[in-house]
């Protein structure tokens, strides 16, 4: 019984450990995690001004093409 208990803590030990994130680009790396720590904090205070503003953009180009877009897409699912 004890060495089932010890493999199975074991394994939820190992999978536990995740490797980081690396890109093979130190630069691109390094982006990634100054961009996902922000993200972490406060992803609230970037995404939502950012959808808005993109909203808003695709209504501006597209028009009244965008509304019977959503209007399209809202009732076919």
């Amino acid at each position: 019984m004890s060495s089932s208990v010890y493999r199975l803590k074991t394994r939820l030990r190992d999978a536990a450990i995740v490797e980081p994130n690396e890109f093979g680009i130190p630069f691109v790396t390094h982006l990634y995690r100054k961009v996902n720590r922000f993200f972490k904090t406060a992803p609230f205070i970037f995404i939502v001004p950012a959808s808005l503003f993109a909203s808003l953009a695709v209504v501006y180009v597209f028009g009244l093409l965008a509304v019977k877009l959503v209007s399209l897409l809202q009732y076919g699912f």
